[in-house]
C-alpha cells in the first residue's frame, strides 16, 4: 500500500489495571482505547491547523506496556537491586552513567536546586554543611565521586524530589517512578530488548505496507524512538521523527542511548542512509519529563522545537498533539509534503 504510515510509540505506566482482566480481548480493547486517545488529540490539532484527520488504517500502536511492567515487577520480586546504569557499558565507551538517583539529581540541577533551597536546616538554623558538601561533590564529579552513606544519600534525594515536585507540580511518587522506569529501560538489556523488539516489529510491518513511516513518540517512548534508528538502520524511510514530553536532553540519558558513543559534546540526531531525519520536539516548560528542553543544544540535528501549554496536564500526549503547531508538520508529512 503506497503512502505514509504513522507509528505511535507510548511511554511507561501504560499497563492494564488489574481489574481489567488479562485476556487477549481485554488487552485489545484497552490498547484500542489508548490508541484512540492519541488520535483524538491529533484530530483536534489537525482541525485547528486546517488539515484533514489521519487515515486510521495507516496508524500503528505497538503496545509493550504490560510486558514492560511485568518484566520490572519480576525483577523486583527476585530481589535484584535498582538499575545501575554503568554496569553494562563496554570498557572505554562513554562515561559511566549513574543510577536512577542521578536522573532525579540531574533534573533538580537543571531547575537550580541546591540543598539550602529545600530547607533541611540544622537545629541552629545554619543549614547542613554535610549535605551541601555532598551536593557540591555530585555537581563537580558525579554520583560515583560522592562518599556518603545511605542516610545522607536518602536525605539528598528527598530534598531533590521535594524541589522537583514543588517546581513542576508533579507528585514526588510520580517523578521517582518515572525515572526508575527510565533507568530500567536504559540499564537492563533484557528489558530494553523486549521493548525494542515489540516496537521494531510494528515499524517493519508498517514499512512493509507503506512507502514511509512517521515516528510519533511520547515520554519514555521518545528514548525508545531514538534507539529504534539503531535497530532499523537504513531499512525504513522515516520522513519525520516527533518527540513530545521528552527526557532526551538529560545527560545520563544521552550517554546511554544507542549506539554507544565515545564522543563528547553533541550527539547526532537520527538519520537514514546518512541523511538526517527532520525532528520535531514538543515540550511544555512545566513538564518534569521535558526539563532539559529545548534540545538544540544537545544534538546535531535539523531540530524544529515547539513550546506548548498543555491545559489538562503538562505531560499529556493528547494536549501535546492538540497543539496545531505540533499537529501541522505531522499532517503535512502524512499528506506527502515536507514538514515545514
Amino acid at each position: 500500500m503506497a503512502g505514509t504510515a504513522l507509528v505511535l510509540v507510548h511511554g511507561r505506566s501504560q499497563q492494564m489495571p488489574a481489574s481489567a482482566g488479562g485476556g487477549a480481548a481485554e488487552e485489545a480493547a484497552f490498547v484500542a482505547k489508548k490508541r484512540q486517545s492519541w488520535l483524538a488529540g491529533l484530530a483536534k490539532g489537525l482541525t485547528l491547523a486546517g488539515l484533514p484527520p489521519v487515515d486510521c488504517s495507516a496508524v500503528w500502536f505497538p503496545y509493550y506496556g504490560n510486558r514492560f511492567a511485568d518484566a520490572v515487577e519480576a525483577r523486583e520480586r527476585s530481589g535484584l537491586p535498582r538499575p545501575d546504569l554503568g554496569a553494562q557499558l563496554e570498557p572505554g565507551v562513554g562515561q559511566r552513567p549513574p543510577s536512577a538517583d542521578a536522573l532525579i539529581l540531574d533534573s533538580a540541577l537543571l531547575l537550580g536546586f541546591t540543598p539550602e533551597r529545600e530547607a533541611l536546616p540544622t537545629d541552629d538554623g545554619t543549614g547542613d554543611p554535610e549535605l551541601d558538601d555532598a551536593w557540591r561533590s555530585y555537581v563537580d564529579d558525579g554520583l560515583d565521586a560522592v562518599d556518603f552513606g545511605s542516610v545522607l544519600r536518602s536525605r539528598l534525594l528527598r530534598a531533590a524530589l521535594q524541589y522537583l515536585a514543588r517546581k513542576t507540580g508533579a507528585s514526588q511518587l510520580v517523578i521517582e517512578r518515572f525515572f526508575t522506569d527510565v533507568a530500567y529501560y536504559l540499564d537492563v538489556p533484557q528489558i530494553r530488548r523486549l521493548v525494542l523488539d515489540i516496537v521494531v516489529a510494528d515499524v517493519r510491518r508498517a514499512a512493509a505496507e507503506h512507502d514511509r513511516v512517521v515516528l510519533l513518540t511520547h515520554s519514555l517512548g521518545t528514548v525508545v524512538g531514538y534507539d529504534l534508528f539503531d535497530s532499523i538502520r537504513n531499512t525504513v524511510d522515516v520522513p519525520l521523527f516527533i518527540t513530545a514530553g521528552c527526557p532526551l536532553g538529560l545527560p545520563v540519558v544521552q550517554r546511554s542511548l544507542l549506539p554507544p558513543s565515545k564522543a563528547s559534546g553533541k550527539r547526532p540526531g537520527p538519520s537514514v542512509d546518512g541523511v538526517a531525519v527532520p525532528w520535531l520536539n514538543a515540550y511544555d516548560v512545566r513538564d518534569f519529563v521535558a526539563l532539559a528542553s529545548p534540545l538544540a543544544g544537545f544534538y546535531t540535528a535539523p531540530l524544529q522545537e515547539e513550546r506548548t501549554f498543555n491545559a489538562s496536564d503538562p505531560h499529556s500526549i493528547q494536549d501535546y498533539l492538540a497543539d496545531p503547531d505540533v499537529a501541522r508538520p505531522i499532517g503535512r508529512v502524512l499528506a506527502g509534503k515536507r514538514p515545514w
